[in-house]
């Protein structure tokens, strides 16, 4: 069965693939030309950081999964022949980026295997393809400040958490409740303020930007991307997440690289569509809003650190700290009917969905004049908990960059995060499962090695440890790869 499902994944990307090199086929002369025909600063590399849709916000990465960072960072034909399989297609892929045009193309597959516990033994294949379109309207039609961003997903393969895991969590950060191919980001931005301010709209889900660390970016589990408590889905309906997206608006503000401010409103996802997947585009299900800021910082860049181990010491020297720490909060609107409290008239209860958080992410240490280092991340969050299970949540963990001399590439993670069910929530889980609950609490322990393998694969082993998935099954063991592929 996988791998009919294996096959058919292959089908899909072989598809996509095809439609890529059709647009690479076409003329590009007018393009280059109108390129070369503006300033000499529109083709340099610090005036496209400063104009593209870029998903590598200051201290954060806009991917959580880490699936899609390596390629949105490549600029050159050096890079993208030393990430990707198909390195810079005879010159096309350089002369569309000149011209303002960036195409992506990146499949990930993971096998995972529950060893013990949780629901019943057993392994599934999870795949997903990310195509994505990032345009620089600056350089494509001499707009200032403007970009856009097309992404398009594809799921393939599982279940694996609800057949065999059983966490309140889930595993993996690319399972999705139902299999589909379709729009999962649009979004046009524009830059002002001689960029540093921004305002992006469109089809946005909010955990591309919010409750996320660089340094957690290696892990699978869903958790170490935007958290368990921030991502679960309340009475009446939850926030615009993977793998189901919404229209929404975001203003972010950077006055200079120490610190940012950044605040969204988006629409929020009606619950009953928690086991659907795909964008949810329409005002019509009376489902709320979501507001969500968040304020960070970076002490190494305001120069607090003693020492400064992480900072560059040439200036030619490419290395990129991490250094942030971040606070933000969240609400949804209207008010939401409580879990399990009624009146005395027998009428459910309502209170505000809302929640706030606490971050913060360190290189610690750096190999002199290496791309290797050392980085730490903590995460804290609260909830209302009367409204959704889940009441807090805390993570911690570190990331090696290059653990082993001549692997700059490579990078070792181990994290831990739990999270805990509130009383309302606990009750019931304990209705539903007509039994008492073992546990307040789940948390997860994972250990990951990202190795690549050679220019465009990455090769992941991983083990995950859960503790109380459920709240009432046998700890569970989990065992598995991820691979990807970079085009």
């Amino acid at each position: 069965m996988n791998a009919i499902r294996i096959n058919q994944t292959i089908g899909k990307l072989g598809s996509i693939a095809c439609l890529v090199y059709t647009l690479l086929s076409l003329p590009l002369s007018g393009l280059a030309a109108a390129a070369d025909g503006r300033t000499a600063s529109a083709g340099t590399a610090s005036d496209e950081a400063s104009t593209a849709p870029s998903d590598e916000p200051a201290g954060a990465g806009d991917e959580p999964t880490d699936r899609l960072r390596h390629l949105e960072m490549a600029d050159t034909p050096t890079e993208w022949r030393e990430t990707t399989l198909t390195g810079d297609w005879q010159g096309r892929r350089q002369r569309l980026a000149e011209a303002g045009i960036k195409i992506d193309l990146s499949y990930t597959g993971d096998w995972l295997r529950n060893t013990s516990g949780g629901l019943r033994r057993g392994s599934a294949y999870l795949g997903h393809v990310d195509l994505v379109l990032r345009l620089d309207a600056e350089k494509l039609v001499g707009w200032p400040g403007g970009a856009a961003y097309l992404q398009v997903i594809d799921n393939s393969g599982g279940p694996f958490n609800g057949r065999y895991a059983g966490s309140l969590m889930g595993s993996d950060n690319i399972e999705a409740p139902l299999n589909r191919t379709g729009v999962f980001r649009a979004w046009w931005q524009q830059s002002f303020l001689d960029d540093r301010a921004s305002l992006r709209l469109g089809l946005y889900p909010v955990d591309t930007e919010f409750y996320v660390t660089d340094a957690s970016g290696i892990f699978l589990h869903p958790s170490f991307g935007i958290a368990a408590e921030a991502g679960d889905f309340g009475t009446r309906s939850g926030p615009p997440i993977y793998p189901t997206s919404s229209y929404g608006a975001r203003l972010r503000f950077e006055p200079d690289p120490t610190w940012y401010a950044m605040v969204a409103l988006a629409q929020a996802v009606p619950s009953e569509r928690i086991g659907q997947v795909g964008p949810h585009i329409t005002w019509q299900q009376g489902s709320g809003s979501l507001l969500i800021a968040e304020l960070g910082f970076s002490p190494t860049k305001a120069g607090l650190l003693a020492d400064q181990p992480a900072v560059p010491a040439e200036k030619n020297d490419d290395f990129a700290p991490i250094s942030k720490l971040a606070v933000g909060a969240w609400r949804f609107n209207p008010r939401f009917a409580q879990i399990a409290a009624v009146s005395e008239a027998g009428e459910a209860l309502t209170a505000r969905h809302w929640g706030a958080y606490l971050l913060a992410e360190q290189t610690l240490y750096r190999v002199p004049g290496e791309n290797r280092d050392v980085a730490v991340f903590f995460r804290y969050g609260i909830a209302d908990g009367r409204t959704n299970n889940l009441d807090y949540s805390l993570s911690f963990g570190l990331s090696l960059r290059g653990p082993f001399a001549g692997r700059d590439n490579d990078t070792f993670g181990i994290a831990l995060t739990r999270a805990h069910v509130g009383a309302q929530g606990r009750s019931a889980l304990a209705s539903a499962l007509g039994a008492s609950l073992s546990a307040e609490s789940e948390s997860v322990l994972e250990i990951a090695y990202r190795a690549q393998a050679a220019p465009g694969v990455v090769l992941q082993p991983l083990f995950q440890r859960i503790l109380n998935p459920g709240l009432n099954l046998p700890h569970a063991s989990i065992a598995g790869v991820r691979l990807q592929l970079a085009f």
